[in-house]
């Protein structure tokens, strides 16, 4: 059950913070100023720190370079490993996606439009280095 709302809120951050950086890389500078609506703002600041958590949390306790599914072996067992090992890259490869269009987007090709975006795209570099750390770099004890 939480494998499923974890998926959710994937999903509802990509879908939000998605928008917000197809809407900054169209905006026109002739239209004004570009505004940005708050609650999605704060969506994506919510939900954004806790799929960044999960994949950090799943990363860290995973055998270095190996599929972070240790924290589901019992529904592995009862699902299968193929398909558990297919949704938690698939769940890490959407998160590095979006992190890396909200880079692109906010901090490279357009990081005076949006601060918000800018912010999250450097945030999600860092997060990005952690997990990779996390990920290579922790050995268990």
């Amino acid at each position: 059950m939480l494998g499923v709302i974890a998926c959710l809120l994937l999903l509802i951050y990509s879908v939000t913070l998605g928008e917000l950086i197809i809407s900054v890389y169209k905006w026109d500078p002739e239209a004004g100023d570009f505004v940005t609506n708050a609650n999605a703002i704060w969506v994506i600041s919510l939900i954004g720190g806790i799929v960044s958590a999960v994949v950090i949390a799943n990363l860290a306790v995973s055998d270095p370079g190996e599929t972070p599914i240790s924290q589901v072996r019992e529904m592995a067992e009862a699902y299968g490993k193929k398909l558990l090992n297919t949704i938690v890259w698939l769940y890490v490869i959407v998160w590095l996606l979006i992190g890396a269009g909200a880079f692109y987007v906010g901090v490279i090709r357009c990081p005076d439009v949006c601060e918000t975006l800018n912010e999250i795209g450097k945030s999600w570099l860092g997060i990005l280095a952690g997990a990779i750390y996390a990920w290579f770099g922790i050995k268990k004890v």
